[in-house]
């Protein structure tokens, strides 16, 4: 625990205080505040091991700079660096001293320090470094006839926080039984959701596996895992809900108790008990076929211009069958940072399908980017909260690693039918989607399929044509089923349509 220092006029008092008692040389005084000579940079970080496990060596770097004007180092006096540990956690103590090493002087000083601790004793230490050096410190001498100006060393030190090393003693393991519950929007129940722990590899130890838990009618999915530390995460929503992306740290002791880890770095853990995961139902899609797409002003539909995210996600918001209440404010400043309030055009709905949880993954670093185009792999993941999640093993593009963010996302699509990728096997997932691309993906996610016969011999008829779209373009067809409202029939080979609207 660094000491607060007053200001270095008040250290000179209290130095030459100690001057006039010849005390200073029995007692360093000990630093660490932002006002004193050498600072701690860097802090040593605590960590937990197993009996008589190769520990990490922790760091220590302590910084002076004769310009920064916070004390001036005698030159002539060794700069010591030495570890300590105590039973206790506090930085206070000299017992137990270790791992002495000199510094050399210099006007400007960067340290740095390491201490392999050692885990041959089951138990808790805490480990500091302490750098100890002299300062000048100015004073007087009252003479009869005149006062002199005098400079005294002053032995100083300045420690680091405390780091909290724990050596566990092994224990026979045991495998441990705790349990998830699954519910909806309105706290009942769900059976078949599943739910996995996989080991996190940052904070895990020894030998480690993922385990999967199936809920039950009670809304119950219980894990026999053995110690280890571990990532919870839903896998796969039941049939008609959208999975949460919520994860949670859970670490198994060897002894069998089980915590939910707040921050590894501080050891901040607390006892397990039961997580809820809520899922949210399936938004259902609009069956009638309306004109969901429209073209521009200048008469053309832009088919190779790109889509944003936002205009994304407003298509889909028009696409639901329980439509928005357009009086309704749907905003919450929590949701977004970059969405402003409305009435800017697409406040309202991505607030809206946020709380339909149908963005879950479509933003990955907590903001909206509502003006970025929207790339492939995104609007894939977008599509894929529309219907039941496909896990499937099966990857038939070249360039989409089972590591990729959207895996799951873009091969449900593909295996779906709803999204094909490139002649030469690849998806290009990070590529952005066009205009023409979207109609084309929602028209098979819609199972919608534009009467041919029907546009050729009304050509002169429709509500609309495209000026920079061609009847022998390969999306024609899908671009005039999205834009064009009908009425139809289904038959063998799609649908035929019966009427139009403007």
């Amino acid at each position: 625990m660094r000491s607060n220092s007053k200001s270095k006029k008040a250290i000179s008092a209290i130095i030459t205080a100690a001057l006039v008692f010849s005390l200073f040389t029995a007692f360093p005084i000990t630093a660490s505040a932002a006002d004193d000579p050498f600072q701690v940079t860097e802090d040593p970080v605590g960590a937990i091991y197993v009996l008589n496990q190769t520990a990490v060596p922790i760091k220590a770097t302590f910084m002076y700079d004769v310009l920064a004007d916070l004390g001036t180092i005698n030159d002539g006096t060794p700069i010591k660096v030495q570890w300590f540990w105590s039973s206790v956690n506090s930085n206070t103590g000299r017992e137990n001293g270790f791992g002495e090493s000199t510094v050399p002087y210099s006007r400007q000083i960067e340290y740095k320090t390491t201490l392999t601790p050692k885990t041959d004793t089951a138990g808790v230490r805490y480990y500091y470094a302490v750098i100890s050096y002299g300062v000048n410190v100015r004073g007087t001498s009252n003479a009869i006839t005149h006062i002199e100006e005098t400079w005294t060393t002053v032995q100083m030190e300045t420690a680091t926080e405390p780091a909290r090393i724990e050596v566990i003693a092994p224990v026979q393991e045991q495998d441990t039984d705790f349990r998830v519950r699954k519910v909806d929007g309105d706290g009942n129940p769900l059976a078949g959701a599943v739910i996995e722990l996989i080991p996190d590899e940052e904070y895990g130890w020894g030998e480690q596996k993922s385990y999967t838990a199936t809920s039950g009618t009670d809304g119950y999915a219980t894990f026999t895992v053995s110690a280890g530390a571990y990532i919870l995460r839903e896998k796969q929503a039941p049939t008609g809900y959208n999975a949460t992306d919520e994860t949670h740290l859970i670490r198994v002791g060897d002894d069998g108790q089980v915590f939910e880890v707040i921050d590894y770095r501080r050891q901040q853990y607390e006892p397990y008990e039961t997580i809820i995961l809520v899922n949210k139902k399936i938004p259902v899609l609009r069956d009638d076929h309306f004109a969901y797409m429209q073209g521009y002003p200048e008469g053309d539909f832009r088919p190779t211009r790109n889509m944003t995210r936002a205009e994304a996600v407003v298509m889909f918001s028009r696409l639901l069958s329980e439509s928005m209440h357009e009086a309704t404010d749907y905003y919450n400043s929590s949701y977004y940072p970059d969405v402003p309030a409305p009435p800017v055009w697409y406040s309202n709905q991505v607030c809206y399908m946020y709380s339909q949880w149908v963005l879950m993954d479509f933003s990955r670093d907590g903001r909206f980017r509502p003006n970025e185009p929207v790339t492939r792999a995104e609007f894939a993941t977008l599509a894929a909260h529309f219907d039941n999640l496909t896990l499937t093993d099966a990857n038939n593009f070249s360039d989409l690693p089972g590591s990729h963010w959207a895996v799951k996302y873009i091969n449900s699509a593909a295996a779906k039918g709803w999204i094909t990728g490139y002649p030469d096997g690849t998806f290009k997932p990070e590529g952005n989607i066009t205009r023409e691309e979207v109609v084309t993906l929602v028209n098979r996610m819609l199972n919608r399929k534009a009467d041919k016969s029907y546009l050729s011999a009304n050509a002169g008829k429709l509500p609309r044509n495209y000026w920079d779209l061609k009847s022998n373009r390969w999306s024609y067809l899908d671009i005039m089923e999205a834009s064009t409202g009908h009425d139809h029939e289904v038959v063998s080979d799609g649908e035929q349509w019966t009427k139009v609207y403007n």
